[in-house]
């Protein structure tokens, strides 16, 4: 199993949050296009005919791209890969670019699963994320969809805004369960560097909320979707049964994957690939080649990170036979010392040879990660 993640650099505008690699010049649109149909040809030969079982047009905004273009992408990757007879084909897309003439030539491409970045359910939030949708609108995404048939729909949230009341993160859970939706990615707000949001952070005019509030938004999200049959797959992701996004289970399981498009990534299984961040060197593609890519072989430390850093974000976790395996029992014999006080803290727990985080240890995920680290 592999998959192909397609990154579409375009949006109208910037998020206040986002450290993605995004451009706002439109009139680069056509050319990069003629540029990513190159570069799907010219890495024809990456996956070495694995089926292609997950197909992942994310940004920036791929609902910039006009659905006719969008299966012309897709049927060149058919044309150039070995693609699985239903593969899942997930478009990422904004709010405000869905009508329900667009749902109806969206209906008319391969795709089959759609995420909204919706992001909240207030106004004045979206506001302050610099959010160019309503929340009417991302509604009336939603609908649309829904009335064309699509029954593979997630969408994004975030938390941990600035002083978002409990009040108003119960009714943004709410809301999402009431859309009848099948999945929900929801992610903690983060600034990073050179963000707007890192910046009024500096300045004293953004305050992030105490580590005891976002703490509480986390577990109260966690207990109330699996109370609404969802499931806690993941860390960040919350899906119904059958309906977990394959494309990202790919990722966390270290199946090997190619990227396209400027500062996409990409994994053989050994080394990690990753075109530059750069869109005049991607549309020079065609002249210039492999310039705009680079690599990096992962060591026996690497990929043992690695795995346990995906592993453990995920309802599967760590394996210690996988590790015996794959690794060496000096590997696992210095995991089981370093997991010691966290099983003692109730971070983690183990059970049939396996290690998972609990959901207090989910909260501190990126810390116990690295202290597993070797």
């Amino acid at each position: 199993m592999a998959g192909i993640y397609i990154h579409y650099p375009f949006c109208k505008s910037r998020c206040y949050y986002c450290d993605f690699y995004t451009i706002t010049d439109a009139r680069l649109q056509e050319p990069f296009y003629k540029a990513l149909l190159f570069e799907i040809n010219l890495r024809k030969d990456f996956l070495k005919n694995e089926t292609i079982e997950t197909i992942y047009l994310g940004g920036g905004t791929p609902s910039l791209l006009e659905p006719a273009k969008i299966n012309e992408v897709l049927d060149a990757i058919h044309k150039n890969f070995n693609v699985s007879d239903f593969p899942e084909i997930t478009i990422e897309v904004n709010p405000d670019d869905i009508s329900r003439y667009y749902v109806k030539q969206l209906a008319k491409t391969q795709i089959n699963r759609v995420s909204l970045g919706i992001q909240a359910f207030y106004n004045y939030h979206l506001q302050l994320m610099n959010r160019r949708h309503k929340v009417y609108g991302a509604l009336k995404a939603v609908e649309a969809l829904q009335n064309e048939g699509y029954d593979n729909i997630s969408i994004d949230l975030i938390y941990g805004l600035p002083e978002m009341t409990k009040a108003e993160w119960e009714k943004t859970l709410n809301k999402a369960v009431q859309m009848n939706i099948q999945h929900i990615s929801a992610y903690h707000l983060t600034y990073e560097e050179n963000t707007v949001f890192d910046k009024l952070k500096k300045s004293g005019l953004l305050t992030p909320p105490d580590e005891e509030v976002s703490h509480w938004q986390f577990s109260r999200m966690a207990e109330f979707f699996e109370s609404n049959d969802f499931i806690h797959y993941e860390i960040s992701n919350f899906g119904k049964l059958g309906r977990f996004s394959k494309h990202n289970v790919n990722y966390w399981q270290n199946k090997p994957y190619l990227g396209l498009g400027p500062a996409a990534h990409s994994f053989d299984g050994s080394y990690r690939y990753w075109n530059m961040p750069d869109i005049s060197k991607y549309l020079r593609i065609e002249r210039k080649h492999d310039d705009i890519r680079e690599q990096e072989k992962l060591t026996t430390k690497d990929q043992f990170n690695e795995y346990l850093m995906t592993g453990l974000r995920t309802y599967w976790g760590i394996d210690t036979e996988y590790i015996v395996n794959h690794f060496s029992d000096k590997h696992l014999s210095q995991l089981k010392e370093n997991l010691e006080k966290y099983l003692k803290s109730g971070h983690v727990q183990s059970k049939d040879n396996k290690y998972y985080l609990t959901r207090n240890g989910m909260f501190i995920s990126d810390k116990i990660t690295s202290d597993l680290f070797i």
